[in-house]
């Protein structure tokens, strides 16, 4: 009882962390009234993030081990957990060679990007438990990326709403930019991104397997 106990609190604090990183990256992200920002799926995955330990923080507190021990409350934070695993990686490999270093050397950028998905994953990889995944899991963790593609194009491509400060406006992200890519290149984009996806999703999905005993 009392390990069961201290695992708790270890992991009420793990929670504590990463709300207190969204909310300073989240802060200096959108202060002084830049709700554009929402436009982003930085800044929706880190949301998301956000929301989800808030109430993860609250069902640790209350010590309710029926919610933490059921299946689709932890399949659930896995999925949120690949969604932000994403953004680290999208904006490492895609974004970040376009980035200025002034750009780069900021608390919005290192807590959004960086910190807070390595939070994140880290707390799924140390405190849940493994034998709990479904083998198609990581195709059901694309559902958010794939909302979001849709509600970008639609936002640009229908409504043609401006993005200030952001030259591949109407569109959030360079990738995203079918005036200037053309649709071919958009649909490689959206493809390996889709790819790098679901092979991060199988990793996690691969260290969640419970080894069968000899």
């Amino acid at each position: 009882m009392e390990k069961v106990m201290k695992e708790r609190r270890v992991r009420l604090i793990s929670s504590i962390i990463i709300i207190l990183v969204e909310l300073v990256g989240l802060y200096f992200q959108i202060y002084p009234n830049k709700w554009y920002m929402f436009t982003y799926y930085t800044v929706l995955s880190n949301l998301i993030v956000l929301g989800f330990f808030a109430y993860n923080a609250y069902i640790l507190y209350r010590g309710d081990e029926k919610v933490l021990d059921n299946r689709t409350y932890t399949r659930i934070k896995a999925g949120v957990s690949a969604t932000i695993l994403m953004t680290f990686f999208t904006f490492t490999l895609l974004l970040l060679p376009r980035q200025k270093p002034e750009e780069i050397w900021t608390i919005k950028n290192f807590a959004l990007h960086f910190i807070a998905p390595i939070l994140a994953i880290s707390d799924w990889y140390i405190f849940d438990k493994k034998a709990l995944y479904r083998k198609f899991e990581p195709f059901i963790w694309t559902i958010i990326p794939l909302i979001y593609l849709v509600y970008s194009l639609i936002r640009a491509l229908v409504f043609n709403i401006p993005i200030p400060d952001n030259e591949e406006s109407p569109f959030p992200y360079f990738f995203l930019n079918i005036y200037n890519l053309g649709l071919t290149k958009v649909i490689y984009y959206c493809l390996l991104i889709l790819v790098i996806f679901l092979f991060l999703g199988y990793l996690m999905y691969l260290l969640k397997i419970e080894k069968r005993r000899k």
